[in-house]
């Protein structure tokens, strides 16, 4: 069975806990959202999962098994659950890995996994609150990805996706990303949209031209200052002259209060 990222908490738990309790598929209440920031050396992968209903209730057992069972999940039960489905969450994406370049994960190192469970989960196991879980994993690329690279994710289908390029690169590319919008902002491309119900998402980068009529720009911009720059030395760009009378002015009075001290 393919196993999508993020993981559903019920998968992961299957293999942790209470195995006669999937013995008949519970209704999913799993709402996963996904946060990818793509650079040059690495990427972060930021998970949300809202668990609602009958689900969270199953969720709170499960925590609750951590420790003593007594139908109340406190802050230790807590934490240990946060470091069980962080080390199973490594050993999964270690087994499979959710993210290639150009078609191998040979380049792509797991550097961090964290999971956050919140504080509403606290309290007795019966109740059906939604619980938001959380987990980051960081990745770090043996070789730069840039323009020609071909980035591979594996997600859950139909999740909501936003990814952040590199600063300087687009995607011409956007294979089994639906519903995708484009963006802009601080001075990075953004895509948002879903995970295909049967696709990962295959991206290939390329240069963003904007960025580079953006640095033309620049340069033009400087060399009309250095032309607006007389032969006699005088600035005579609009703004810069009146700092040259300042220093005049500067001048001027250090000059008077010499001659005034002298007397």
């Amino acid at each position: 069975m393919k196993l999508y990222f993020p993981l559903l908490a019920s998968i992961l738990l299957a293999t942790l806990f209470s195995p006669a309790l999937f013995a008949e598929p519970c209704a999913a209440a799993f709402i996963p959202g996904n946060n990818i920031t793509l650079e040059r050396d690495g990427m972060t992968w930021d998970y949300d999962e809202q668990v609602t209903e009958n689900d969270a209730i199953f969720f709170r057992v499960l925590i609750d098994e951590t420790g003593n069972y007594n139908g109340f999940v406190n802050a230790w039960e807590i934490l240990k659950m946060e470091v069980l489905l962080s080390d199973k969450m490594r050993k999964a994406i270690e087994e499979e890995s959710d993210v290639k370049l150009n078609e191998t994960s040979d380049t792509v190192e797991v550097e961090d996994i964290e999971f956050f469970i919140p504080k509403e989960a606290l309290g007795r196991t019966d109740k059906s609150s939604v619980i938001t879980n959380c987990a980051s994993v960081a990745y770090s690329f043996k070789e730069e990805a840039g323009a020609g690279t071909t980035v591979w994710l594996a997600g859950t289908p139909d999740s909501h996706v936003t990814i952040i390029l590199p600063e300087g690169l687009d995607a011409e590319l956007t294979e089994g990303l639906d519903n995708k919008k484009y963006g802009f902002e601080n001075n990075r491309t953004v895509l948002r949209g879903n995970f295909s119900s049967e696709k990962n998402i295959i991206l290939q980068l390329s240069k963003n031209e904007s960025s580079e009529v953006g640095l033309s720009d620049m340069e033009v911009s400087g060399d009309k200052i250095k032309e607006n720059v007389s032969e006699a030395g005088e600035n005579t760009t609009p703004g810069l002259g009146k700092n040259t009378e300042i220093r005049q002015l500067s001048e001027f009075l250090k000059n008077i209060t010499g001659k005034i001290s002298q007397k």
